[in-house]
């Protein structure tokens, strides 16, 4: 997922910190979900429930304009 993608994504989640972060090093920088759930003080399972809804979303708007 790009930056402009990610924040796309998270606005209409109506994501908030610490889980935005989370997301963010997963998803654009390619961070292990461990290190990104420490890196932001979160739990493991956290940050993979989070990554969850991320890529739903991500995967919808990608059908719903073609791009999938």
């Amino acid at each position: 997922m790009t930056q402009a993608q990610f924040e796309v994504v998270a606005e209409l989640l109506r994501s908030r910190e610490p889980v935005r972060t989370a997301a963010r090093l997963v998803l654009v920088e390619g961070v292990t979900t461990k290190d990104a759930a420490g890196a932001a003080g979160m739990q493991p399972n956290a940050v993979s429930n989070a990554l969850s809804r991320y890529r739903n979303a991500h995967s919808k708007l990608l059908v719903a304009y073609g791009g999938a």
